[in-house]
């Protein structure tokens, strides 16, 4: 199945065949295939193809058996793709490294951006006494996030904030909706007001600090505090919009260096996006 699945995905970048996935019927096909990534494959292909409304399902993972929830017919499938097969938030050897060098104890882990909670089931396969602080402000994406962490049963060490992640506190408006892309209003954009927290004070003792909030990411980048962190690695998601100078990758990288870490890992994306790892310099 993961052969059939990377094949169609490459087929899918073909100028010629590019426009069906815009037809649904082969777009849903497309992406049933994604249950070779879940221990029950059958219920998955069957609540994505089923032709009624949208459906909400948990799974275990394949690899790790860590439980996850998702809603089939949504974006949350293509979130799922990247995080399990396309393996877009893969740890460098260099960055598990430096984790493994560590003091003693679970691994800290500050999820910023955090969604219906993909990135914390990929930190718990990966480490399972792991201890993780998850920013998510949009309801419908905390509520998933929630059942997530209910069935994995760790409600004591996995801890979700329904807060939009700032540099101040005090309450923002935010566009929500659109999933993975909820996020902070822009201009005259509408927007439900959330609750902003200052970021910093709960994510000073994180290990590992994970941002991914649609362009909410530079205020944090460019705060003087930013490069007081404790954290040992930093994985970034930057966006176009609000980069402090036209190539948002080159702002990032630049940003992360002023702050004392090398970036080690760049994976950009056609819509000019992209991953930066990075850890702490040593000198």
């Amino acid at each position: 199945m993961s052969f059939v699945l990377r094949l169609v995905r490459r087929m899918a970048t073909l100028p010629g065949l590019r426009r069906l996935t815009r037809v649904d019927a082969l777009m849903r096909v497309s992406l049933s295939l994604r249950s070779s990534l879940v221990q029950q494959p059958w219920r998955f292909v069957w609540n994505e193809l089923r032709p009624d409304k949208r459906v909400t399902a948990t799974y275990h993972l394949k690899e790790s058996g860590v439980a996850i929830t998702i809603r089939h017919k949504s974006p949350d499938i293509l979130i799922l793709d990247e995080m399990f097969s396309q393996h877009e938030y893969r740890f460098p050897d260099t960055v598990l490294s430096r984790l493994a060098e560590r003091k003693a104890g679970p691994l800290q882990v500050a999820d910023i951006g955090a969604n219906i909670g993909l990135f914390g089931a990929w930190v718990l396969g990966l480490f399972p006494d792991a201890e993780i602080v998850a920013f998510e402000p949009d309801p419908a994406n905390v509520a998933m996030h929630r059942r997530t962490i209910e069935n994995n049963g760790r409600a004591a060490t996995w801890r979700l904030l329904e807060v939009g992640a700032m540099t101040q506190a005090g309450p923002i408006r935010f566009a929500t909706g659109s999933f993975a892309t909820s996020h902070v209003a822009r201009g005259d954009e509408g927007g439900i007001k959330v609750d902003g927290v200052d970021v910093f004070p709960l994510v000073a003792d994180s290990d590992l600090v994970k941002i991914d909030i649609e362009g909410a990411e530079w205020p944090i980048l460019q705060d003087p505090r930013f490069g007081d962190l404790g954290a040992d690695a930093v994985v970034l998601e930057y966006h176009p919009e609000g980069s402090p100078e036209p190539d948002p990758a080159r702002a990032a990288g630049a940003l992360l260096s002023k702050a004392r870490f090398d970036v080690i890992a760049h994976h950009p994306k056609d819509n000019g996006t992209g991953v930066l790892w990075a850890v702490r310099s040593s000198s």
